[in-house]
C-alpha cells in the first residue's frame, strides 16, 4: 500500500484508518461495535457520528487521548476506573482504561493536539525549504531548462546528469513531504470541528 496514493482515494475508502487493512463490511462493522461497545458507561458519551469518516487508526488517536490528558481529566479517570473496576486483581485492562479515558476526554483534546503537531511540522517543513508552491515552481524551471540530450556522453556530462537527477528528486520529495502533511492537516481540522460539534 502506498501511502502517497491512499490520500488520493475518498474516506469511504478508508473506513478503517489511514493504514487500515481490508476486511469485509460486516466484519469491519463488527469491530467497531467491538471498539466503541463499552466506551460510554455513563451514557453520556456516544460513539462519534464521524466515525466512519475518520482516516486516522483508532489505536493512533487512543494514544493522543493520553497524552493531550489535562490533569484534572487524568484524577476523572481514576475516579472512574476505580467505581467500575472489574478485573480480578484490582488492576484495570487496557480496555477499561481506554474506555475510561475516551469517556472522559472524547476526542477534542487528541484532535486538537494533532493539528497543532501537523502545524508545527509544516511550518518546520517550510521553513527549511520553502512553501509547496515555491517547490512546484522550482521543478517547473528544472524542466523548461532541460539539457540537450544530444551533448557527447563524457564524464562530465554523465556526471551533471547524475547531479541534476538527484537534485530533482530532492525537490520532488520535499514537496511530496508537504503534500502529505497538508492534507492529514486538513482532514485533522476537518475532524476537530466535527468532534467540537458533538462535544457535551
Amino acid at each position: 500500500q502506498k501511502a502517497e496514493l491512499r490520500c488520493l482515494l475518498p474516506t469511504s475508502l478508508l473506513d478503517r484508518g489511514f493504514f487500515g487493512t481490508s476486511t469485509s463490511s460486516g466484519e469491519d462493522d463488527d469491530n467497531k461495535k467491538k471498539h466503541f461497545s463499552s466506551y460510554s458507561w455513563s451514557g453520556q458519551r456516544k460513539v462519534p457520528s464521524y466515525l466512519q469518516k475518520n482516516v486516522f487508526p483508532q489505536e493512533f488517536l487512543s494514544t493522543l487521548r493520553t497524552i493531550a490528558m489535562q490533569e484534572h481529566e487524568l484524577e476523572q479517570v481514576a475516579s472512574l476506573l476505580g467505581e467500575v473496576g472489574s478485573s480480578e486483581d484490582g488492576e484495570p485492562s487496557d480496555a477499561e482504561i481506554k474506555s475510561a479515558i475516551w469517556e472522559v476526554c472524547g476526542d477534542n483534546g487528541a484532535l486538537g493536539l494533532l493539528v497543532d503537531l501537523l502545524r508545527v511540522k509544516m511550518a518546520e517543513l517550510e521553513e527549511g525549504t520553502g512553501t509547496e508552491a515555491s517547490d512546484s515552481q522550482l521543478l517547473e524551471k528544472f524542466d523548461s531548462n532541460d539539457p540537450d540530450d544530444s551533448s557527447s556522453a563524457t564524464v562530465e556530462s554523465i556526471e551533471a546528469t547524475k547531479s541534476r537527477v538527484n537534485r530533482r528528486s530532492c525537490i520532488v520529495y520535499r514537496r511530496g513531504q508537504k503534500q502529505l502533511t497538508r492534507m492529514f492537516l486538513r482532514e485533522a481540522e476537518r475532524l476537530l470541528e466535527l468532534s467540537a460539534e458533538e462535544q457535551i
